[in-house]
């Protein structure tokens, strides 16, 4: 679908910033007024659920869970599944993590069942998006190495050996490894965008040769892959931490 075409289009002041936003680009991918209004609808989302949930679990009724699966449920089953996985990964320090890679979670999944849904331009289809939330990754992660490492974070970059005599490679070895820390949010970025991208173009292929029932195991699939990939960033993430916070032997 063309993502200057969408029901965002209808909202005012869509056209001025399609305007504006022409010629702006991230590695030759183009920003749409479609991503915004979509980054900031599932930003939207986010607020006013969050807001639902904490006002049920700040009521009394809230320790006795509902028999029936709603808003806070789901929220309660995403958050335990994030931080099951973080503390499989990272170990007994993992709470300190969630908020962060939990958020992350939340706006890239909803972002991609975004796409789903015809007339809506999911944010996480842009590399611009992408790599903003993979920029802010490599920050954390980096910035957690400093914290729990102090200089050891970049000694063990420039010797990842963890000998005397490894300083010798670190022409080499050492420039390895600052490329490969490079690399990773970029990496992460394409990941994203690129699947979701394809996911989506053969979805709505699909939903456009076929009869309105036809289509309907191409969601499924659709929303696994919805899954699948926000699963992959968050593991990734938090292999990312556990690798930088963990302790080394130099």
């Amino acid at each position: 679908m063309d993502h200057h075409t969408s029901w965002f289009s209808f909202l005012p002041g869509y056209q001025n910033l399609v305007h504006y936003l022409e010629g702006t680009q991230v590695f030759g991918e183009s920003t749409s007024a479609g991503h915004i209004y979509g980054g900031v609808l599932v930003a939207s989302l986010l607020m006013i659920g969050s807001l639902l949930v904490s006002a049920h679990f700040n009521k009394e009724t809230s320790v006795v869970p509902k028999s029936n699966l709603g808003l806070s449920n789901l929220f309660e089953l995403f958050t335990e599944s994030i931080a099951g996985m973080m503390e499989g990964i990272i170990g007994h320090d993992y709470k300190r993590y969630i908020p962060m890679v939990g958020t992350f979670a939340l706006f890239i999944f909803v972002s991609n069942v975004l796409g789903l849904i015809p007339g809506f331009v999911p944010p996480t289809d842009n590399l611009n998006t992408t790599l903003a939330l993979a920029l802010v990754v490599f920050v954390w992660f980096n910035f957690h190495g400093l914290r729990t490492q102090g200089i050891g974070h970049i000694t063990h970059l420039l010797n990842p050996i963890g000998e005397p005599w490894g300083w010798a490679l670190t022409p080499l070895l050492g420039l390895i490894e600052i490329f490969s820390l490079l690399l990773r949010p970029v990496t992460l970025a394409l990941r994203l965008a690129a699947n979701m991208i394809a996911d989506h173009a053969v979805l709505f292929a699909f939903a456009g040769l076929f009869a309105l029932l036809v289509p309907l195991p191409f969601y499924f699939l659709g929303l696994l892959v919805c899954v699948v990939q926000t699963a992959v960033f968050c593991i990734l993430s938090t292999v990312y931490i556990a690798l930088h916070t963990a302790e080394h032997d130099h």
